[in-house]
């Protein structure tokens, strides 16, 4: 019997289900090993990098492991590459009254918000040098002070962390601490992108089908066949993101349930022909080699007598010497 995809790692069917965990995948697949091992390590309070293209579902593996493990604080995201680098600290850690021109009051930041669950900081690499020494003390003491204070307040919180650089390269090229990189890759997952994943792409497509269908009442929601061919040839370079916007909004759009390939984004269609292309030439230098080989066997048969040789092929004299004239080496061996 086929297994049927999976939606959520399965422990999550015994506990705390998020629907924005939402993640549909072939058991056995790619996917499914790196749910399973991200199962495992919720497990442990240790903090998880995630890397990954944009799109692939960084986040959503971030609430995954927070709504496996232990912590019953919430899980509080905060996207690096979204604050101005002199802002960091203030959005981090918050602020006593006082503190600096407008602070009228004292403010919790993210950590404080994220007390007893998950502190999920996406897009780590873009965080500036001198932002990633507070970090760092952070993660190792779980400790810091607010903006305009001394007193060192105690972090109960659970770190994970996301990027869709490489940050082994960011290091290299001096870009990111070698020591904050070294405390949070203990425990690693990389999402593969979805041109890595393309037993899921059917699944997917069925699946953000039948969203559509539900949010915007139109039942029976479906693709052509010419457009499902369409989707599972392109590339993805906006990963699962790009598949999901691209179902929703064809869903909205398109005058009949059935979507047609002209409702696809231009880009797509664009592939389409680019790849029709490369198929008839692939096609063509297959005809000719089988013609070839015919044309070959057909004048070996006849002992390199023409005449004969096209009479077992059904032609004239005229249209085999024609055809020979297309393969100098044959032409030259059996023209004398």
């Amino acid at each position: 019997m086929t297994e049927l995809p999976q939606i959520i790692p399965s422990g999550l069917a015994t506990h705390r289900v998020d629907p924005s965990v939402t993640f549909v995948f072939q058991p056995g697949g790619a996917m499914a090993e790196l749910l399973e091992l991200a199962e495992r390590f919720a497990e442990h309070d240790h903090p998880v990098l995630i890397e990954g293209e944009t799109g692939t579902g960084k986040e959503r593996v971030a609430r995954i492991i927070h709504g496996l493990s232990v912590r019953n604080g919430p899980i509080v995201a905060l996207n690096c590459s979204a604050i101005p680098g002199d802002l960091v600290e203030n959005e981090l850690f918050g602020h006593v009254q006082g503190a600096y021109t407008g602070a009228d009051s004292n403010t919790e930041g993210y950590v404080q918000r994220a007390s007893g669950g998950t502190l999920f900081l996406d897009e780590i690499g873009d965080l500036p040098l001198m932002q990633q020494v507070k970090l760092l003390r952070l993660v190792q003491e779980g400790q810091f002070e607010k903006v305009g204070s001394s007193d060192t307040v105690a972090a109960d919180v659970r770190f994970i962390f996301a990027t869709n650089r490489k940050l082994e390269d960011e290091v290299e090229e001096g870009r990111f601490r070698s020591d904050l990189y070294y405390r949070i890759q203990t425990f690693s997952l990389r999402l593969p992108p979805l041109r890595e994943r393309p037993t899921d792409i059917p699944l997917l497509i069925n699946h953000y089908l039948w969203l559509a269908s539900e949010q915007f009442h139109r039942p029976g929601l479906s693709f052509t066949a010419e457009a499902r061919q369409l989707l599972l040839e392109y590339s993805w370079p906006g990963n699962v993101r790009e598949l999901e916007n691209i179902v929703f909004r064809c869903a909205l759009l398109s005058p009949s349930i059935t979507i047609p390939a002209e409702q696809l984004p231009e880009p797509m269609r664009s592939h389409d022909l680019d790849y029709k292309l490369r198929k008839v030439e692939y096609l063509r230098e297959q005809l000719e080699k089988e013609e070839k080989e015919l044309l070959d066997a057909a004048l070996r048969v006849s002992g390199g007598n023409q005449r004969q040789a096209a009479r077992l092929l059904g032609v004239s004299r005229g249209a085999l010497q024609h055809q020979l004239r297309k393969y100098p080496e044959l032409w030259k061996q059996y023209s004398t």
